[in-house]
Formats: structure tokens, sequence, C-alpha cells
């Protein structure tokens, strides 16, 4: 007779958008399949997260950081400051990090902040005019140790749209 004792899968919180959405409004109480994902399907529910911030428009234009502090940081203010309407060339890449960066640590908890990294990737292709690849790499907390994320993002500044390159997925 075996006394190995059962494996303890993790469970995990649903993302806030997983849990106001209503995918099945006659059950009186939803599916909970992710609470137990494996690893590859959170990067999958990161991925698409991501891909809805960073493709919102936030109110930091419009937000006085003095009279509006606790705005600044709610879910009012979910998304990236409007990046469209300059050239490539003119636009510091300092500023679009901090951009990218802000809205992740803000409204990413998955991914552990002191270990995210956003860095620029250069391209030969000259059809890439006016767009910006980046990567988007840290890691995600998972049980028992924290998992690598890694993504290629693509933000083209004309029309103020980030897209993922899944075929250069890495670490995953």
């Amino acid at each position: 007779m075996s006394t190995a004792k059962p494996r303890h899968r993790p469970t995990y919180m649903p993302s806030l958008l997983d849990r106001l959405i209503d995918d099945a409004p006659q059950l009186r109480r939803e599916h909970r399949e992710i609470e137990t994902l494996d690893s590859e399907g959170m990067r999958h529910l990161i991925r698409r997260d991501l891909s809805l911030l960073l493709n919102t428009t936030n109110l930091d234009d419009e937000l006085d950081a003095t009279r509006h502090a606790a705005a600044i940081d709610s879910v009012v203010n979910y998304g990236i400051p409007p990046l469209s309407g300059n050239y490539l060339a003119n636009r510091d890449w300092n500023v679009v990090e901090k951009a990218i960066r802000t809205a992740i640590v803000r409204f990413e908890p998955r991914l552990l902040p002191d270990s995210l990294r956003i860095r620029p990737v250069q391209h030969e292709d000259s059809t890439q005019y006016n767009r910006l690849t980046f990567e988007i790499s840290g890691l995600m907390h998972w049980s028992p140790i924290p998992v690598e994320f890694r993504i290629r993002s693509m933000l083209d500044m004309e029309i103020d749209r980030v897209t993922f390159d899944t075929d250069a997925l890495q670490g995953q």
C-alpha cells in the first residue's frame, strides 16, 4: 500500500478581468480552471492581459498628480499614455520604456517587478518604419519557484498599437 501523499497543486487567484467576465451567466458559480493552470497556461493569460493593458490608453495626460494621486495608481488609469503622434526618431526610448514598465508594475502583479526587463530590439528590416520592437522579460510568480516569462512586442507609433510576436517566444 502506497503512503505517498498526493502532490499539492498550487492555486492562483484569477486576474481582475477574469473575475469580472461572466462566461456562464446561467451558472451560480463559475468554473475555476484558472486556479489550477500550468505555467504555460499562465503565460498565455499574462500575454493576453498585457495585450489589453498595452493597447489601452490611460488618463495620465488628463490627471493632475497632486490632486488625483489615488486615481493615478487605480484602475481608472489603466493602460499606457498615448505614444502615437510622433516619429519614432523623435521618441526617447526611456520615455517609452518607463510608460510600459509603469503600466506593467501597476496592473500585472503576476510578474515580479524587480525581475522586469524591457529592452529595445534592433531591426535591420527597412519595412519596420516608425515601429519599435522590444522585448518584455522577467519572472512570473509560480510555486515552488518563479518561472521565466519572455515575449517580443512591437509598438506601431502611427496607430498606437502593440502586437506580440508569438513566433519569437523564448524561455517558455
